[in-house]
């Protein structure tokens, strides 16, 4: 019984072992297969690990790399497959992987391209490793980027070039060419700041539209305002220059005024002018010398020796490279000439302050000593002939007073005297003038005494309405005499008697024709005559006679009653003039004899019946 039990139980022992040792092969066999077969869930991609690590576990490590998509991520995951043989039974695989992940990395080169990095660009596309890339590729694309950007920048600089010369137009329109630029950031970004660039810079030149006004007007303070102004454009303007040319030829033009003022020697202006000049203006220097240089001028203009030892020891203040050093120099030597002239013209001045002949004599050598040279000449020569003038006042004046005694005897003999002796001061004398007023009076007197028995007799003459020998005497009175203009006046009157004579003669001779229109023509003559006249009372007669001759010859004619009849004595009586005697009736009767030629006449002229203009008379 035993045995068979021991049997049974190894019989069941071993098919138990049999099983397990199956299924534990095979589960080894299983599990051998599936490695062979896929890649591994989460292979390790350590540097460690790789070393060791199969083709296949490169090619999953690379391409995690690869997928972050960044330079160094890619050029990474190149060179994980790099160091594969090329007889590896994946080097297609690969080889596409290699020259996509190549591709990648151009593509972000591009990208920095497009986004207006051109050098970090270039330095992307030289990472790609020469021998997984197309190396001719990979220049020529450097090259057709550097060739876009040199482009893009040959428009910057044209359009720089144009806002330098203040060509707002044409920058705008060379700006333009960037929108045909292949590049993103010249298209977009670089466009809109040169546009923006150009209306600043257009904005600021109009800043300068005041200076530009301001320079043509010219004068000292409008110069001064086109600096100012220009000076208020920056450094980074492109109207910087356009502004430092209008500076420049403001400070030119300054500087010529001022050239001006140093030759008038107009000190005051001078230094006025430098006194203005900006602090930052290159005139500024130069404006130091200016008012150092005016200042020494105002001292000496002074005419003391401690004045012009003042402006000789500031002119010295000049520096030698100053370009005002010369002509300081030059006003230097002048103010020690003027200097030791004022000590022979105060000393002269001295000498001729007793007033004696002797000292005035003595002055005048003393102040010939100053050259025509010297700035003082003028004045020395001024007072020279002040000195000299005194002098011949001094030898002049008793020989003036002579004649004026000589004169006092009131008759012809004494004045022709008085002459003779006055005469005897010649033009160039100081008392000449005086001396010709007192000659030119004396002769007046003596041609009064001489003229006069003349013009009474002539006055006489004329009383006696013997106008015509009146005129003949007074006539002999000649030009430039004394009495000439009162015998001129006096002829005038003469002559105005004899015309209204002769008026009134003709009047009276044509007024016998008896006729309207000889008695208007008389009538005309006469009134022409003065009534101050010797026959203007006369004249006066004879018009109202003749008025009333008109008018009695107008009555006669309108006696007949006929309409022509009317008409004439309307025409005669319109000839009668106004303020005569006359006058009034000849109007009353116009009237009358007007509503018989128009029934329903109200006093108007009618259309068809000519008025006489009407006289004026002096009545």
């Amino acid at each position: 019984m035993t045995t068979k039990i021991e049997g049974s139980n190894w019989k069941v022992s071993w098919q138990f072992l049999s099983l397990i040792l199956a299924l534990t092969f095979g589960g080894i066999g299983f599990a051998a297969t599936s490695v062979l077969l896929r890649l591994p869930t989460s292979p390790s991609c350590s540097k460690v690990s790789l070393f060791f690590s199969s083709a296949t576990n490169r090619i999953y490590c690379a391409q995690l790399k690869a997928e972050q998509n960044t330079v160094d991520d890619l050029l990474d995951a190149i060179a994980l497959l790099r160091v594969l043989s090329e007889d590896h039974p994946l080097r297609n695989e690969i080889n596409r992987h290699i020259s996509e992940w190549s591709n990648d990395i151009l593509i972000l080169a591009q990208s920095k391209f497009d986004q207006g990095n051109l050098e970090e660009a270039i330095a992307i596309a030289r990472k790609i490793p020469e021998d997984v890339a197309n190396r001719t590729m990979i220049e020529e694309k450097i090259s057709e980027w550097g060739e876009i950007w040199q482009s893009a920048e040959k428009i910057q600089e044209d359009v720089e070039a144009k806002l330098r010369e203040s060509q707002w137009n044409q920058a705008f329109l060379e700006a333009v060419n960037l929108l045909n630029v292949d590049n993103e950031y010249w298209q977009t970004t670089k466009y809109q700041e040169i546009v923006k660039t150009i209306n600043l810079a257009r904005e600021e030149s109009k800043q300068l539209d005041g200076a530009y006004v301001a320079l043509r007007q010219g004068g000292v303070d409008n110069l001064l305002k086109t600096i100012e102004i220009a000076s208020i454009i920056p450094a980074t303007s492109y109207s910087y220059n356009e502004a430092n040319k209008l500076i420049e030829e403001a400070e030119n033009k300054i500087v010529v005024i001022v050239e001006e003022y140093l030759g008038d020697n107009d000190w005051n202006n001078l230094s006025n002018l430098a006194s203005q000049i900006p602090e930052k203006s290159r005139l500024k220097n130069q404006a130091r010398d200016w008012n150092i240089l005016a200042s020494a001028g105002r001292n000496a203009n002074l005419g003391t020796v401690s004045s012009m030892e003042l402006a000789i020891a500031e002119a010295e203040q000049i520096p030698s490279d100053s370009k005002l050093y010369l002509q300081s120099r030059e006003l230097i030597q002048n103010w020690l000439a003027q200097k030791e002239d004022l000590v022979y013209l105060a000393s002269a001045r001295e000498i001729a302050r007793s007033g004696e002949i002797e000292d005035l004599n003595a002055a005048i050598a003393k102040a010939e000593l100053i050259g025509s040279e010297n700035p003082l000449y003028r004045e020395s020569r001024r007072e020279i002939n002040k000195w000299q003038r005194e002098i011949q006042v001094i030898q002049d004046r008793p020989i003036l007073i002579q004649a004026r005694q000589i004169a006092e005897g009131g008759n012809v003999q004494s004045w022709q005297n008085a002459i003779n002796t006055a005469t005897q001061i010649k033009s160039n004398r100081a008392l000449y003038s005086e001396a010709s007023d007192l000659i030119r009076q004396w002769r007046r007197n003596i041609e009064r005494v001489e003229d006069r028995p003349i013009l009474d007799q002539a006055i006489a003459l004329g009383s006696n309405n013997n106008y015509q020998q009146a005129i003949n005497v007074a006539s002999r009175i000649g030009r430039g005499r004394a009495l000439y203009s009162e015998a001129q006046t006096n002829i005038r009157n003469w002559r105005r008697e004899i015309n209204a004579q002769e008026d009134l003669e003709n009047a009276y001779q044509i007024a016998q024709n008896s006729d309207p229109q000889s008695l208007l023509q008389a009538i005309n003559i006469a009134r022409r005559i003065p009534s101050n006249s010797s026959v203007g009372y006369q004249s006066r007669q004879a018009v109202e006679q003749w008025s009333e001759q008109l008018l009695n010859n107008a009555m006669r004619i309108a006696e007949t009653y006929s309409l022509s009849a009317l008409e004439d004595a309307i025409n005669i009586a319109q000839m009668i003039p106004r303020g005569t005697p006359a006058y009034n009736t000849a109007q009353q009767r116009i009237k009358t004899w007007k509503r018989n030629l128009f029934p329903g006449f109200n006093g108007e002229n009618p259309s068809n019946i000519e008025e006489v203009p009407l006289q004026e008379t002096s009545y």
